[in-house]
């Protein structure tokens, strides 16, 4: 506490005061009565601080300026300026970069007169305002008074709470400030200000000075900025956050999607490979079952020729012409059982046709050979089949390999039965 008290006590050129007092509202239409220039943050303190002040002649600095504080506020500040071995906050130029969050409840002010109660001290509603950080606030217990030595401002940045602002003010905009910063002997970043124009307040926050984060005005000529306004900014923010939801949420059904997507791409591959692989399997069943049907057919007998000595055996030549439009020949011995035929015909593909799934036809005259004349045990020399007879593959229901009729020498391969 002494290494800050002597900081500040540098820094104000030897003067140095510090009191607590209770806070008092204070009647502005008796200060306004009086005419006083620059009475908006002018305190009214009790006489002991005039004595004290002048027993320092800290009229030699100029303009007696104060820093007025909540006790938690006051102590914080003594607490950082002792820890680093720098004067309080408000002095140090390298503390302007955050505005209401440094001055939290902190500002500075002018003193009007010495004449408050012994022990207290009067605030106008300016500092009311930026000290409590409410337009609503009233005083309420004690305050920390400390005399300060305060650069000149050169540069202010204003925000409006109140959207409209510059429309209201229009070209008169620079004017009504210049006006208004005339009723200050200081600004404090995070202060209030408060313009009144067309018959109502509009207030106005501060947000950054230069060179410091608190500095006198008085008879200066300071650079102001006006930005968007409170009410425009949350607007702005919430705007800003809508839109990051949006994006967020299709961000997150275009992940859905490609997730949705990878899962069904994985589905239909894991089927496809499912069924390759059961169509690869019955493919090979099939081709397995061609083989042992082939292995088992009786030898092909010879052509009947007439230069041959001992008995003729009789033989019948088969022409098959099957749904795919391939034709196949052999020769069977008339004693060959009927069921050889529908072997032959299935050991070469059967066209496609599913085994048990067609009957084979002659056409003139049409003779019909089924499954039930095979499973009967007939022969060839039973149906009374000649030497060469031409067959044709006639589905007994329509086949899945062959959803249309196929021709073959201009005639139908496929007749589906009523």
């Amino acid at each position: 506490v002494l290494e800050a008290e002597f900081e500040e006590r540098e820094h104000n050129k030897g003067v140095f005061l510090r009191v607590e007092l209770q806070a008092l509202p204070a009647d502005e239409s008796v200060v306004q009565a009086k005419g006083v220039k620059r009475s908006k943050d002018k305190l009214i303190l009790p006489p002991s601080v005039g004595s004290a002040l002048l027993a320092q002649d800290a009229s030699k600095n100029g303009a007696l300026l104060f820093q007025v504080a909540l006790p938690a506020a006051a102590a914080a500040t003594a607490a950082t300026a002792a820890g680093s071995g720098q004067a309080p906050a408000p002095f140090t130029s390298t503390t302007t970069a955050t505005a209401s969050n440094s001055a939290a409840g902190r500002t500075h002010a002018g003193v009007l007169e010495f004449t408050a109660p012994e022990g207290t001290v009067l605030l106008p509603r300016k500092v009311v305002h930026s000290l409590y950080g409410s337009l609503d606030a009233q005083p309420s217990g004690t305050v920390i008074v400390s005399y300060r030595r305060l650069e000149k401002g050169t540069y202010v940045r204003l925000q409006p709470m109140s959207h409209g602002f510059h429309e209201a003010l229009g070209e008169g905009l620079r004017e009504t400030l210049e006006e208004e910063l005339l009723g200050h002997s200081t600004l404090s970043e995070g202060d209030w200000v408060t313009v009144v124009h067309g018959g109502r307040d509009w207030p106005l926050r501060v947000q950054e000075l230069q060179p410091s984060n608190a500095v006198s005005v008085i008879d200066v000529d300071i650079a102001a900025d006006v930005v968007p306004s409170l009410e425009a900014e949350e607007y702005l923010r919430r705007w800003e956050e809508e839109q990051r939801r949006q994006q967020e949420r299709l961000a997150q059904l275009a992940a859905e999607r490609l997730a949705r997507e990878a899962a069904e791409a994985a589905e239909r591959a894991a089927r496809e490979a499912a069924e390759a692989a059961a169509a690869e399997a019955a493919a090979t069943a099939a081709a397995a079952a061609r083989e042992r049907l082939a292995a088992a057919l009786p030898p092909e007998p010879e052509a009947p020729s007439s230069s041959s000595s001992g008995p003729a055996i009789a033989v019948t030549t088969c022409a098959f012409s099957l749904p795919d439009g391939t034709r196949i020949t052999r020769r069977f011995a008339a004693g060959t059982q009927v069921q050889t035929l529908f072997d032959f015909v299935d050991s070469r593909g059967a066209g496609g046709w599913h085994r048990g799934s067609y009957q084979l036809v002659t056409r003139m005259p049409r003779r019909v050979i089924g499954p039930e004349a095979a499973g009967a045990g007939l022969t060839l020399r039973d149906l009374g089949l000649g030497n060469s007879e031409a067959f044709l593959l006639e589905a007994l229901a329509v086949p899945a390999a062959a959803a249309a009729p196929m021709e073959v020498d201009g005639a139908a391969k496929g007749m589906a039965t009523a």
